[in-house]
């Protein structure tokens, strides 16, 4: 199997709010960091931005993370010199930090780890709240599309099956394949009757 190139394990690094020093070093080397480690070995290049990164952690300039020390007692120990940290490797950089650094520089230097900006990324989030956000807006487009059309309503309520099928079919067409969505009826019936009754629609 390939290794997977730097650019395309860029956008897993994207998900991250901090960094260790030696990978952000790698990446700002344009290395993916697990490949640097393998091959053992550092440049003069890289030797003066680690120092640079150091001195601006040491003034203030960067912020960072203690990630601690767990202590005999279950406790987490937080708070050591900023030396020990780096040398221990309990030290992470966080990356607007780290951004907002390269910014300032009095040259022209952008890392495509931090100023890549076609790659956007929406962070995930696997919360209760983010699933019942989505249940809610389910709930506000099965009453819009109800609202819009009585074929896709009961009585005064939105018909979850009716809309469901429009659904499929209209994947048929621009996807040419609904099976991921053949139960998403389901999902706007669960939707409908966890949210529905807290949503107010006038009937055009």
């Amino acid at each position: 199997m390939p290794a997977p190139s730097v650019t395309n394990c860029l956008r897993y690094w994207d998900l991250a709010d901090h960094i260790q020093l030696a990978d952000a070093i790698a990446l700002w080397c344009g290395v993916e960091p697990a490949e640097l480690v393998k091959l053992n070995f550092e440049t003069q290049c890289m030797s003066a931005k680690r120092a640079a990164l150091v001195t601006g952690l040491r003034d203030g300039r960067l912020e960072y993370e203690d990630l601690g020390l767990v202590t005999n007692h279950g406790k987490v120990f937080k708070g050591a010199p900023i030396d020990e940290l780096l040398e221990k490797g309990r030290l992470v950089i966080n990356k607007t930090s780290l951004r907002r650094w390269f910014e300032q520089l009095p040259f022209e230097d952008r890392p495509e780890f931090l100023f890549d900006e076609s790659r956007q990324p929406v962070l995930p989030d696997g919360s209760d709240v983010a699933e019942m956000n989505s249940l809610r807006a389910i709930a506000v487009m099965a009453h819009m599309l109800a609202n819009a059309s009585p074929k896709y309503r009961h009585g005064d309520k939105p018909n979850s099956d009716a809309i469901g099928k429009a659904v499929l079919e209209m994947a048929e067409q621009v996807l040419g394949n609904s099976r991921s969505l053949a139960s998403f009826h389901k999902k706007i019936a669960d939707a409908l009757r966890q949210y529905g009754p807290e949503i107010k629609v006038k009937r055009i």
